[in-house]
């Protein structure tokens, strides 16, 4: 004889691994959207950003860029200068401690030749893609776990009650 709390039981813990299997796609659905659209932003950084040569023109210096734990509490920079379709830019570069005067180092611009971040790498949009896949379908099992644990609670409570009523009751017929 099985009590209803454990068929109840039974069909949850059933549904959850069908929903486990079947939300597999949708996570591969999520992780193919990142990459394509971490794919478009390569192609188009690609188009607006040019590496070019900058040449420092003072030696590097130490600066004070952050007081949190997890970043380096300090950072060379340097003044560097170089040529974007024929006009002289300069500004603040990073670089290596101790770099001298004259010294050679790659940076990224945009069309306007003004200093940018660097583009992102074919290999972190792959990373991007496959945690938004993972992370995906973690979240939903998490939250599908989460909400079975809730009503198995509510069922062990429930036949813990019954136990207790049924056990009172025996006890009461065959009292003495």
């Amino acid at each position: 004889m099985v009590r209803r709390s454990d068929r109840i039981e039974g069909f949850m813990s059933f549904g959850l691994i069908i929903f486990a299997i079947l939300l597999l796609p949708i996570a591969v659905w999520a992780g193919a959207a990142t990459a394509s659209s971490q794919n478009a932003l390569i192609a188009k950084q690609s188009a607006e950003l040019h590496s070019i040569t900058a040449t420092t023109t003072a030696d590097s210096t130490q600066t004070t860029a952050s007081t949190a734990d997890y970043i380096a509490p300090t950072t060379e920079m340097a003044s560097a200068q170089w040529n974007w379709n024929g006009q002289v830019h300069t500004g603040d570069i990073t670089v290596d401690s101790t770099t001298p005067a004259g010294t050679e180092i790659s940076i990224y611009v945009n069309d306007k030749g003004d200093k940018t971040v660097a583009p992102i790498t074919q290999s972190a949009a792959d990373v991007a893609a496959v945690v938004t896949g993972v992370f995906t379908w973690f979240s939903v099992m998490s939250l599908l776990v989460i909400a079975f644990m809730l009503v198995r609670v509510f069922l062990d409570r429930s036949r813990s009650a019954q136990w207790d009523r049924d056990l009172r009751a025996f006890l009461d017929a065959n009292a003495l």
